[in-house]
């Protein structure tokens, strides 16, 4: 017999190692109760994702250290115009914006810098999770990085943001401009709120109203907001003018305030900290976020159940999934989770398509069959189950059980609350005198044939439900049991034939 202290310490190590991975992942099947850890060598390998290395070392939002200035804690500085003006020009030097100052966009910085500081502080932190991914669509399409400022804008970084004329997520779409760009709207999805998608049809989108506008940021920026036929009116009414500011006086309200705010956006997320303004620390910064494609219909509720992350969570990384469902696709559909847990996703992905939420568990009576006298009640689907087994409990169609319970196809769900109507006291009464009136009295009793029959109670089975399995009046078993109502228990012996 060989020792384990004999091998060299990296076998020692290798050998440790399976023996952990098959004690922590081996079983008789899924267990509902148990999902299985992720291999500790891949979890390790991916821990390297996330390393001080890679990590933003420019960001905090420690106070103490980002107060370079040493304000008092409530102090909300104010400058003069000239100061105002010249950050502006150093800002405007390193883009291809017209970068103006004037009291339309001082207006606007107070309201970030005085009204809305809270909001500002708010903004600064989720920069974190969504600059990274603009720059880098920006960056891919070759456009000015200065637009990821837009969505400030236009959504203050909320992924959800809806607007009083019903534009939707980051980028405020329209639904029509939305599908135009190729956006997938429906009931489960709504693309003008996938981060990432709708990034990549803003960029589409702004690229083609800077060329059509003749490579003027200004008017395209105006026509995002007011549609290009508002512009192209406020240009005509104007007398053929192609500047933004002499242009103002003809373009909707709203418009006329939109780049003004831009360049305010601009300037409060480039000087937040002469104004005593710091972000707030994120949940999630960019790096710690990575994603998986589903292909079955699979909840949030479900996923929570297995993964250890809030519903609440995966509706601010997932906010294209409109009802909490991301629904079945061929292709497969995106799922984000922070990095630590996607080694769990896979590992238990199977698990966790047997998890249904509460909704899913249960499929409202059907009133017109309570009205006809016939209750329900619901069978949960236990370990060995199947439909026809569960059906011949209750001595019932199996296509019955499908029909009430809208399946699809025979195969059912540990856990899965199915549907059962059975007959009332009274209702079994008027099947049973129904029966045994059209019947010949031969099929009230069965044949004897020197033998007694007998069944034990199974749960869920009614005296009715026995009755008919057996082709035997309920009136005959309970005399043969000498029952006095129709009332039985699990594991109850009854005789069925003497």
């Amino acid at each position: 017999m060989w020792s384990l202290t004999k091998l060299p310490s990296h076998l020692i190590m290798v050998a440790l190692l399976s023996l952990f991975s098959k004690n922590l992942l081996a079983g008789p099947g899924d267990s509902l109760k148990m999902p299985a850890p992720d291999d500790p060598v891949l979890a390790m390998m991916d821990s390297l994702d996330v390393l001080h290395f890679f990590k933003n070392h420019n960001f905090t939002a420690d106070r103490s250290k980002l107060n370079v200035y040493g304000y008092p804690k409530d102090s909300v500085p104010k400058f003069p115009d000239y100061v105002y003006r010249n950050r502006m020009q150093e800002l405007d030097r390193k883009t291809p914006f017209e970068l103006d100052f004037n009291p339309d966009v001082r207006a606007y910085i107070e309201l970030y810098a005085v009204r809305r500081r809270g909001t500002a502080s708010r903004m600064l932190g989720l920069a974190e999770l969504y600059f990274p991914l603009f720059e880098e669509k920006l960056a891919l399409n070759k456009m000015p990085l200065e637009l990821k400022y837009l969505a400030i804008v236009e959504s203050a970084l909320n992924p959800t943001a809806k607007s009083r004329a019903g534009a939707m997520g980051l980028w405020q779409f329209m639904y029509g401009t939305g599908k135009h760009m190729g956006l997938e709207i429906n009931s489960y999805i709504d693309e003008r709120c996938d981060p990432e998608k709708s990034t990549l049809a803003a960029c589409k989108y702004l690229n083609y109203l800077y060329k059509y506008y003749g490579n003027n940021w200004q008017l395209a920026l105006a026509a995002y907001n007011a549609g290009p036929g508002n512009v192209n009116k406020a240009i005509r009414r104007s007398g053929g003018k192609k500047n933004y500011w002499e242009l103002r006086p003809y373009l909707p309200r709203e418009t006329a305030g939109y780049v003004p705010a831009f360049i305010a956006a601009t300037y409060i997320m480039n000087y937040h900290k002469e104004h005593n303004i710091y972000p707030t620390k994120p949940k999630y910064f960019r790096y710690e976020i990575d994603s998986v494609y589903v292909r079955r219909q699979v909840s949030f509720a479900q996923i929570n159940k297995v993964l250890p992350i809030p519903v609440e969570e995966l509706r601010v990384l997932n906010p294209q999934y409109i009802q909490d469902i991301i629904p079945a696709s061929h292709t497969g559909m995106p799922l984000y989770l922070p990095k630590n847990l996607i080694g769990d996703f896979i590992t238990n992905e199977a698990l966790l398509y047997r998890y249904l939420t509460e909704a899913e568990r249960k499929i409202s009576p059907d009133s017109a069959l309570l009205a006809q006298g016939y209750g329900a009640l619901y069978h949960e689907v236990a370990r060995g189950e199947y439909l026809d087994l569960i059906a011949s409990l209750y001595a019932l169609p199996s296509d019955s059980l499908k029909a009430w319970n809208q399946l699809e196809d025979p195969a059912v769900r540990l856990g899965q609350q199915l549907l059962v109507y059975l007959p009332t006291s009274d209702k079994r009464l008027e099947i049973q005198e129904s029966m045994e009136q059209e019947a010949p009295p031969s099929n009230n009793r069965p044949a004897s044939s020197g033998k007694a029959v007998y069944h034990t109670v199974r749960s869920g089975e009614t005296l009715w439900a026995i009755s008919k399995k057996y082709g035997v009046s309920m009136s005959h078993i309970k005399s043969l049991n000498k029952l006095r109502s129709d009332a039985l228990n699990v594991g109850q012996r009854l005789k069925i034939k003497e």
